[in-house]
């Protein structure tokens, strides 16, 4: 499919270009998406728009993306899963029951034990690692839009390597996670809680959590161990990242 520039959800000079370049002969597809954090969930939205693509619904919980579904017939719904939950399995076929040419796209957390049975009953088109790179999130997007399976090669390296163990960021839950990130990022706790719309309190709990956890000190360590495990840990002795 071939853009025209001059169509009316092209903003400007700039990204009418873009668009047009990246989407050449690529059929732009209308989707709903769900993740529990709102954070990602809104730069998801933006990498899928700014690809061309029309995001029709947004929610955090994957027990409304079946209404949202409905309601708007989109061509492909993306749900972050969380794979410990017994209604991750059935979700796929509950969503292609309204409409079996619905593409479905799990996005992971990478806990290094998914195996192929349970990749068989996620039944889904395509399927990655929370953390993709935009150009590889809009690569599987086109595949799935085009009726192609698509796979995380970071998920097929942990089938080859069946014995590996659980990486230690995979015990959080998702708000969890969502504000350890920021905190890794040089966050402030008042900062995170005027960003996910939480008060200071939560985030300070949260936070506590995280640390308990994954048995650390204070946000020095949590910076190190998501940004710079290549290198010695803070206290040491020896040079880090931070």
């Amino acid at each position: 499919m071939t853009i025209d520039p001059g169509s009316d959800f092209l903003i400007n000079g700039y990204l009418t270009k873009f668009v047009a370049f990246v989407t050449d002969g690529v059929r732009m597809s209308t989707l709903v998406v769900a993740d529990p954090r709102g954070v990602y969930l809104a730069g998801l939205e933006w990498v899928l728009q700014k690809a061309g693509h029309d995001v029709v619904a947004q929610c955090r919980r994957p027990v409304d993306v079946l209404a949202h579904v409905e309601r708007h017939q989109p061509d492909i719904v993306i749900v972050g899963v969380d794979l410990a939950d017994q209604q991750t399995s059935g979700l796929s076929s509950r969503l292609k029951a309204g409409n079996s040419a619905l593409g479905i796209i799990f996005i992971v957390q990478p806990t290094g034990r998914l195996d192929v049975k349970e990749i068989q009953t996620l039944d889904v088109d395509g399927l990655f690692l929370d953390g993709i790179s935009h150009r590889f999130l809009i690569e599987c997007v086109n595949a799935v839009a085009t009726g192609k399976k698509w796979i995380d090669n970071k998920i097929v390296q942990q089938l080859l390597m069946p014995g590996s163990q659980p990486q230690p960021m995979s015990r959080l839950t998702g708000r969890e996670t969502e504000i350890a990130d920021l905190v890794s990022r040089g966050l402030r706790n008042k900062t995170i809680a005027q960003r996910l719309h939480l008060s200071e309190g939560t985030v300070k709990m949260h936070l506590h959590h995280v640390y308990e956890k994954l048995h650390l000190g204070g946000r020095a360590e949590l910076a190190w161990m998501t940004h710079g495990k290549g290198a010695g840990r803070p206290g040491t002795g020896r040079t880090g990242l931070l």
